[in-house]
């Protein structure tokens, strides 16, 4: 009998994201707000007013800011945007299995540099 939960070690963020994307589009930005939220500083998340689920999150990471939206037909808009001094001089809009992938291969130095981060990226592969 096999476990097809991912062990923290073996787990590659990046697949992790893609597999989730395939089973359901919609959760996937609730669970990265849910992980990220308290582990990457400076992460920033709009809720719709009504029902408050997520709209969109910008993800500092690796001298990129990372954003997600979801438009309101529940499809999404990625973008990997470059800021220099508080200035975004640089918006390239990617392909969602595109910028998952490199959303994910950034997670994934950011969370195993920290404690905090690696029990966090255990607990989401629960």
């Amino acid at each position: 009998m096999t476990d097809d939960t991912p062990s923290f070690e073996s787990a590659s963020i990046a697949a992790v994201l893609a597999q989730r994307s395939r089973e359901d589009r919609r959760a996937l930005l609730d669970e990265l707000v849910v992980m990220l939220a308290e582990v990457v500083p400076g992460v920033k998340v709009e809720r719709a007013l009504l029902r408050r689920h997520v709209k969109s999150i910008q993800l500092p990471l690796g001298g990129f800011i990372y954003e997600l939206q979801r438009r309101a037909d529940d499809s999404f808009e990625a973008s990997r945007l470059q800021e220099v001094r508080g200035v975004v001089i640089r918006r390239d809009r990617l392909e969602i299995d595109a910028f998952l992938t490199e959303l994910g291969l950034a997670l994934d130095v950011e969370l195993r540099r920290t404690e905090r981060g690696r029990d966090a990226l255990r607990e989401w592969l629960k």
